[in-house]
């Protein structure tokens, strides 16, 4: 179970760091500088990382995007408990500044208690 978080963490870095040379590589990249822009690549990857790490959240069910700061939380989990825990991890981590929780509640992805 550990080596799947790692390999999941390690993954989904990974493909921060790839996208973030895809858009910075884009003529019509967004108006940040290279500084800001891997500075809200790194606050990404440290929530998508603190996800992986919570027991009680599904990294693969939430996307998480940030600009200047500003994390956008979207995606489908099986509570309310999930969506609250999410912000709230997302909250704790160092450089957000604000989360903003589009995640949906479908009860069909809900975990069963064990």
């Amino acid at each position: 179970m550990r080596t799947r978080k790692l390999m999941t963490a390690t993954a989904l870095g990974a493909s921060v760091l790839f996208s973030a040379g895809a858009f910075a590589a884009d003529a019509e990249a967004p108006k940040q500088s290279v500084g800001e822009y891997a500075s809200d690549a790194m606050v990404t990857t440290k929530v998508k990382a603190a996800f992986v790490a919570d027991d009680t959240l599904s990294a693969l069910d939430i996307a998480v995007e940030t600009n200047d700061g500003v994390v956008t939380l979207t995606g489908t989990v099986g509570t309310e408990a999930e969506v609250e825990q999410a912000a709230r991890v997302a909250r704790d981590i160092e450089g957000v500044k604000q989360v903003s929780n589009d995640i949906k509640v479908d009860p069909s992805k809900a975990r069963k208690q064990q």
